[in-house]
């Protein structure tokens, strides 16, 4: 019986989607699991998504439409969670206005889950550019491994949060919520802190997942600004884990290092000033020694106007 199920919470943020949204809801009406609620949360969008939005309401009473709060950060994540304060599933399923779901998303994912104690279901997602039989492959050849936070940070692994299905007792109880100070790379920002806790999860080696390939947001415009936000995302989780113990600590630490210190010397060649100087005052100064940190200053000219990036690289690696 219906009743029995657990309740599914499909969160949707969109902003200005009202040409794709419709098909994303679409795959959702279109799920052979039958009990879910689908909360989408409007960014401030201007174009006619409130009207479209409202056809499905109408529609389906599982469908439930809200406008991010004034008083919360503009973007996607504030939207993710106050879709997540409003949800009462049992499961938890984020999801893009531009995505697709496979008709089976949810009914295979929560057989996964049922009678064992997974924190969360992942699935394979597939790249479509256009329409769904456009496919381009896989986003990911591999989605699991026993050693799941370290291959995830070091890019052995990867997946979204379109993939995940997760239980939302374990969410409240450690409090993992998207930063909402973060544009991009937020959700690899999140779903380190999400297998940080716990790399007790499921994988179905099967795409339940259409991900469409095009111009989302921030990550696909201004390559400064999204580099910077990556950046951003690599330091508050570096100090996230420098925080709290871990077996893997020293080297995921180092290698979270190492690629601050990438971007850093990229935005030095670049001749972009004001985001190196912004990595060096504000994560380089405090993460090595006066003597290391008077030096890097020295030599981070020879790098913007020369490109050879030895030179400061000598002096880190002796960090």
């Amino acid at each position: 019986m219906l009743e029995k199920e657990p309740l599914v919470s499909i969160i949707i943020p969109t902003f200005n989607r009202a040409h794709l949204i419709g098909e994303t809801l679409d795959s959702v009406l279109a799920q052979t699991y039958l009990n879910w609620e689908c909360i989408v949360v409007d960014d401030g969008s201007t174009d006619s998504t409130d009207q479209l939005m409202a056809t499905y309401v109408a529609k389906d009473s599982r469908f439930q439409y809200y406008h991010r709060p004034d008083d919360r950060l503009p973007g996607g994540n504030a939207a993710r969670n106050y879709g997540f304060e409003l949800s009462i599933g049992e499961y938890v399923n984020w999801f893009d206005s531009d995505d697709l779901m496979h008709p089976k998303k949810l009914e295979k994912q929560v057989d996964s889950l049922k009678g064992n104690d997974y924190i969360l279901s992942v699935c394979q997602t597939l790249v479509f550019q256009g329409v769904k039989e456009n496919i381009l492959g896989l986003r990911s050849d591999k989605i699991y491994t026993e050693n799941a936070l370290s291959d995830f940070i070091t890019a052995k692994i990867q997946f979204l949060t379109q993939a995940p299905l997760i239980r939302k007792s374990f969410l409240v109880e450690k409090k993992l919520i998207f930063d909402e100070e973060l544009k991009a790379a937020q959700e690899w920002e999140f779903i380190c802190r999400l297998l940080y806790f716990s790399t007790n999860y499921i994988s179905i080696d099967v795409p339940l997942v259409y991900y469409r390939k095009n111009q989302k947001s921030i990550s696909y415009g201004n390559i400064p600004l999204r580099n910077y936000h990556y950046y951003l995302a690599r330091v508050k989780f570096y100090y996230f884990l420098k925080g709290l113990p871990h077996k893997e600590q020293s080297f995921l630490l180092k290698h979270l290092f190492n690629y601050i210190l990438s971007k850093y010397l990229n935005f030095l060649r670049s001749m972009n000033v004001k985001f190196a100087l912004s990595i060096f005052t504000n994560f380089i100064v405090f993460n090595t020694s006066l003597l290391h940190s008077l030096s890097i200053a020295l030599l981070s000219p020879i790098t913007m106007f020369t490109g050879k990036t030895f030179f400061v690289k000598s002096k880190l690696n002796k960090k």
